[in-house]
């Protein structure tokens, strides 16, 4: 090849080669179908370019597990009221009833976590869990996050009569709020097993009503203890308004979007349980139309001899 040649090929054809194959790539990214995801209602699944404000709803999502009723949850949640909200044995005298209201004796461990197990086909496990504990001062913490423990513990009820391939460790765990990470929490449950869960669902301030429900996915780099996290947050955060205040309180709670996250989580399980692959790619929005999960299949565990 000549001279004048390969000045053309580097100037010219090369450019528009690169250019054209990443025209395409975004014209893909924009227009592709999205995808079916266990646990995701399709309404949300649509592409955030589409249409960014049509919202999903608790009755979007189909579980084959029945979950149980919107009003048990919004009565089990109005009648946490009392002095019990203001001091860290109260909090955990309170999920230890859920659990128990929930068909299980549970246990408390040495740091103070409530642990109620659901024995599946296999040893391999999956946690399920809240933290308790709340900051000092006038706050109540319903929404951060007691509501969450009343979730995990209708979570637990749902899955009791269930036939798993997983084992399920239900907790909820102190400490939260001064920095403890529910991966710490499962170490109660791994020290009778000596092994670290296969997934965590971790639900955290969902129900506010000011906000919206999103789903936020932690890093196994970041959590260390697991290979898949998946965190069902409030959406924005970390910060909404009313988190750690006097507006914490059981009248700012929308019980609609904490039923969505309930169903969520039901959903997400038996994704799982299906061998739906999962994988914390990056924020994941549960409320508003976003962009498709992505993940592998991963290989699903066989049941002890």
């Amino acid at each position: 090849m000549r001279t004048r040649e390969k000045i053309i090929v580097a100037v010219v054809v090369l450019p528009l080669a690169v250019f054209t194959a990443f025209t395409v790539g975004v014209a893909y990214y924009i227009t592709r179908p999205p995808r079916v995801f266990p646990g995701i209602p399709q309404a949300v699944l649509e592409q955030k370019i589409r249409d960014e404000h049509t919202l999903a709803t608790a009755s979007d999502v189909q579980t084959k597990v029945p979950p149980a009723a919107l009003e048990e949850i919004v009565s089990e949640t109005r009648g946490l009221a009392g002095t019990e909200l203001h001091t860290a044995e109260g909090r955990r005298a309170i999920c230890i009833r859920l659990f128990r209201g929930a068909g299980f004796e549970p246990v408390v461990t040495g740091e103070g976590d409530v642990l109620a197990i659901k024995q599946g086909l296999t040893t391999d496990y999956v946690a399920v869990g809240a933290h308790y504990d709340k900051v000092g001062g006038s706050s109540e913490g319903i929404l951060d996050n007691l509501l969450g423990c009343v979730l995990v513990s209708k979570v637990a009820k749902a899955l009791k009569e269930e036939s798993t391939n997983y084992t399920y460790a239900f907790l909820a765990y102190g400490d939260e709020e001064i920095g403890r990470k529910i991966g710490t929490a499962t170490s109660g449950y791994r020290s009778g097993h000596g092994q670290r869960p296969t997934y965590v669902v971790e639900i955290d301030y969902v129900g506010d009503k000011d906000a919206e429900l999103g789903g936020r996915w932690i890093s196994p780099r970041a959590g260390r203890f697991l290979r898949t996290g998946i965190k069902i947050v409030t959406y924005p955060m970390p910060d909404p308004w009313k988190i750690h205040t006097e507006r914490d309180n059981v009248s700012n709670v929308d019980f609609g979007r904490a039923y969505l996250a309930y169903k969520t989580v039901i959903s997400l399980i038996e994704g799982i349980e299906g061998g739906a692959g999962l994988k914390p790619p990056d924020t994941v929005n549960f409320w508003r139309k976003d962009k498709p999960l992505l993940g592998p299949r991963p290989a699903v565990s066989q049941p002890v001899p």
